[in-house]
């Protein structure tokens, strides 16, 4: 019977630091676990905020390039109305021609020189926007 008292006494200890030992591991996992949900949310923080300041960025464009949409048409139908009045006191068809093809000219240069600001306008504004991810991703 010694002998068994002794056999049962190592493994009652031996049980004893198995809970422990996984007690341990649990809380490691438990730790390593909210350390991931901590960086999770901080990822998820991030993203919402520069998705906010993208947006803010794209409809701060989208306003300027509807205000220049606005101004040029205006311009246009301004000049419209001047090639009426020209064309209304034109003698001769040359005239005629001649004065229809200045407008053509002057709005097609006028049209491209509109363009080539509102492309640029929308290339800042995509560099502008795609900024605030960029910066985010570099730091993570």
């Amino acid at each position: 019977m010694a002998k068994t008292a002794t056999k049962t006494a190592p493994r009652a200890k031996a049980e004893a630091h198995t809970p422990e030992a996984a007690t341990k591991q649990i809380e490691a996992g438990m730790d390593q676990l909210a350390g991931f949900a901590t960086k999770f949310s901080g990822f998820a923080e991030d993203s919402v905020k520069a998705m906010k300041d993208s947006a803010v960025t794209s409809t701060e464009v989208m306003r300027e390039i509807g205000t220049r949409n606005m101004n040029f048409m205006t311009q246009a139908m301004e000049q419209g109305v001047e090639l009426t009045q020209a064309l209304a006191s034109a003698r001769d068809p040359r005239e005629i021609l001649e004065i229809q093809s200045g407008f053509a000219k002057s709005m097609f240069s006028a049209y491209t020189a509109e363009m080539t600001a509102q492309t640029e306008l929308c290339l800042g504004a995509w560099r502008e926007a795609v900024k605030p991810f960029g910066a985010h991703l570099m730091m993570k």
